[in-house]
């Protein structure tokens, strides 16, 4: 019965990207392990409900290489080690096909196939499967050896991800029929969604103030909507800061899914820092809706939003509206693991809107792209490259080969954008002193000054403070927990609201897309594409007047005693200062295309877009009978954030206090209260670490 069951469920869930025969092969046949003398004692003897599960775990008995091994031999040659592959990692990750160490050969697929396999009875195979049935890729694969290579490797980890999310439904539909229930409560459709958020944003059109600014927002959502019917594939919305890209967005994707029968739609931002401002703002529109039809996944949810549905859908993305990470998006599309797996093939037939699309990692680049490249191909995605600067990831002749192609632009005009959207000018002060620069600060009744590091940030911040008797002046970092930067936010905006002095040190997680609005800004030396980015905390809704007349912002560009750290941050300012002489407002889109050619694309050494050579594992001219895909290295390889980091609980008020008290007694850790405790979680660095350890 069960496999039946995951048979059926996989054979739909792999349906969305044309493989429902393999789904339904290996939903028949990834437990065929069970029917061994072996595991069948095992049962008998065990109390264990979890007994089928976490194979690797001693005493437990493997039960997925015989599977594995059947459907080798049944379907042979490359299709049947693609199926091994899927079945023998089920109860744990897609293996290695091979491996040169020794202390990791014994796990690879080879190394299982090879096996003497286990008596199993013979009444386990289903006379119908006993045999080859016949398979075909549901696409043609590419000429080119290693792309066809990337794209069978990501075709197996779909087919995984529509077995692994098959086999847990039906576990849970069986062991847990409470469970099983919620999960499968009726959700709103996309087109319900899409009617919401039309009358929301009817609604907030018509009471908004005919400044230029809402016409110009207005301006942009119209050509969203009039976007919204052309064919899916790869959009581009370049629209500056304060253009109302957040539910423009949100509108053509909602449109353009309905238009084409696509699934759901994925909004995907870079910085946790804001993804919970997005999210507020689509439960705002989407009003009751948004209960069973929003799901937001990432770390630093607060646990007051983190519902019991979102909790389920979290699981295997199986809602009309998703809000989540480029960490939870992009590591999961390498994934080897069955968790980050499972909600994989979810993103077949859905509209994928990547928030600050320039922000991929430059050294992870020609794998990403490939991965979103396959997405558009062979998946029935769109996906909307959304920035507020210049498109980054558009092919390039002899600059940028590896870059996407047919990027549609969805606003008509946008030089005429960005130029009617300009509310700021910069002005370069050149070096300036610790002293000098907050002389200059102290003399703003409400600033911005955004520096490159959380030491020269603090030290700043001490000593305005001193100087000003702390009156309205904060300071923001990474060092200060998730809850204690929200609440000094919701201050900033208030007394920015109120008119009141307010001077801000920050580091530039300020410029992640953080709703603030200054009416001056200083940056210390940084990327064109960085000091856009702060650009976009000035004047931010153009409200700036003198004597009754419109004025700019100014963002004061400054250098520093000491430079940037080394790494992305030097080398982006190292751009920046290289083409001054010719782009002397950084602000200009051909400024910031010049700056994306130099820092970005110009990369001479091709391995600098996949420097950890995540596509080498992947990489197979199948030419062999055996195939020599390593899953589980690519997936070790490709981390968006690579530098480890331990997580310290801060006790900042009583619920943290609380929490540390609960966890010094060592009593019982759950779920609702490591979600409690994100919020007052800091990660440091080994150094520091033992740097407060010794202190």
């Amino acid at each position: 019965m069960h496999a039946a069951a995951v048979s059926r469920l996989a054979g739909v869930f792999a349906a969305a990207f044309g493989g429902e025969e393999w789904g339904k092969l290996l939903g028949r046949w990834h437990d065929l392990g069970k029917g061994s003398e072996r595991f069948q004692d095992y049962i008998r003897r065990t109390s264990d409900p979890d007994a089928a599960e976490n194979e690797n775990t001693p005493g437990r008995i493997d039960h997925s290489t015989f599977g594995a091994q059947y459907a080798a031999k049944t379907v042979g040659q490359h299709f049947g080690q693609l199926l091994a592959f899927c079945i023998a990692g089920h109860h744990g990750s897609l293996p290695d096909a091979t491996s040169d160490e020794e202390l990791t050969r014994g796990s690879t697929l080879q190394a299982r196939l090879n096996a003497g396999p286990p008596r199993v009875s013979p009444v386990v195979v289903p006379p119908e499967d006993q045999n080859a049935p016949k398979l075909k890729l549901p696409f043609q694969a590419t000429p080119v050896r290693a792309i066809a290579s990337f794209e069978i490797a990501f075709f197996t980890r779909m087919l995984f991800s529509a077995l692994i999310d098959a086999d847990r439904t039906a576990t849970e539909a069986f062991c847990d029929r409470p469970k099983s229930d919620e999960r499968n409560k009726p959700k709103p459709s996309v087109s319900d969604l899409s009617v919401i958020l039309d009358a929301f944003m009817q609604k907030m059109e018509s009471d908004a103030e005919p400044t230029p600014v809402n016409r110009i927002r207005a301006d942009v959502l119209k050509d969203c909507l009039a976007a919204a019917p052309l064919s899916p594939g790869f959009f581009s919305l370049n629209v500056p800061t304060g253009g109302g890209k957040t539910y423009a967005s949100l509108a053509f994707a909602l449109h353009h899914a309905q238009a084409h029968n696509l699934r759901r739609v994925i909004v995907v931002i870079p910085f946790t820092s804001i993804i919970e401002q997005t999210a507020d703002a689509y439960r705002d529109a989407l009003g009751p809706l948004s209960m069973l039809g929003l799901i937001e996944h990432h770390s630093n949810i607060d646990p007051k939003k983190d519902t019991r549905n979102n909790q389920l859908a979290a699981e295997n993305w199986d809602a009309p509206l998703i809000v989540t990470t480029n960490v939870q998006l992009y590591e999961s599309l390498f994934a080897a693991r069955t968790t980050p797996c499972r909600k994989l093939h979810r993103l077949a037939r859905s509209v994928i809107v990547l928030d600050e699309a320039q922000t991929i990692p430059v050294e992870l680049l020609h794998p990403t792209l490939l991965a979103l490249k396959e997405l558009v191909a062979h998946y029935g995605c769109t996906i909307v490259l959304c920035t507020a600067t210049q498109p980054a990831l558009e092919w390039r002749a002899k600059v940028f080969e590896i870059g996407i192609e047919n990027v549609r632009p969805i606003v008509r005009d946008v030089p005429a954008l960005f130029s009617a959207l300009k509310r700021v000018k910069v002005a370069r002060l050149g070096k300036l002193t610790d002293e000098q620069l907050l002389e200059r600060v102290a003399a703003e009744p409400a600033v911005l000054c955004i520096v490159n590091t959380r030491p020269h940030a603090a030290k700043l911040y001490d000593a305005l403070a001193a100087r000003t008797d702390g009156d309205g002046c904060y300071h923001l970092s990474t060092f200060m927990c998730a809850q204690h930067r929200r609440e000094k936010l919701a201050e900033i905006r208030q007394r920015l609201k109120d008119r009141k002095s307010c001077r801000l040190i920050s580091t530039q997680l300020i410029e992640a897309g953080v709703d603030v609005d200054f009416p001056a800004v200083y940056r210390a030396p940084a990327g064109f594409d960085a000091i856009a980015q702060a650009a976009g905390r000035c004047n931010r809704e153009g409200t700036l007047t003198k004597d009754g007349q419109p004025i700019l912002g100014c963002v004061y560009v400054f250098d520093t005693a000491t430079p940037p750290p080394p790494g992305l941050q030097r080398s982006a300012a190292q751009s920046a200062r290289e083409l001054v002489a010719q782009h002397p407002d950084p602000l200009e889109p051909s400024a910031v295309e010049a700056f994306f050619r130099l820092f970005y694309w110009s990369q001479k050494d091709r391995h600098q877009w996949d420097k950890p050579d995540v596509l080498g594992p992947l990489t197979d001219d199948f030419t062999r009978p055996e195939i020599n895909l390593k899953f589980r290295t690519a997936a070790e390889r490709y981390k968006i954030i690579r530098e480890e980091q331990t997580s310290i609980l801060v006790p900042y008020n009583e619920e943290a206090r609380n929490i540390r008290d609960h966890l010094m007694l060592g009593h019982k850790v759950d779920y609702a209260m490591l979600r409690s405790a994100q919020r007052y979680l800091v990660g440091v660095h080994d150094q520091l670490l033992k740097q407060l350890a010794d202190n």
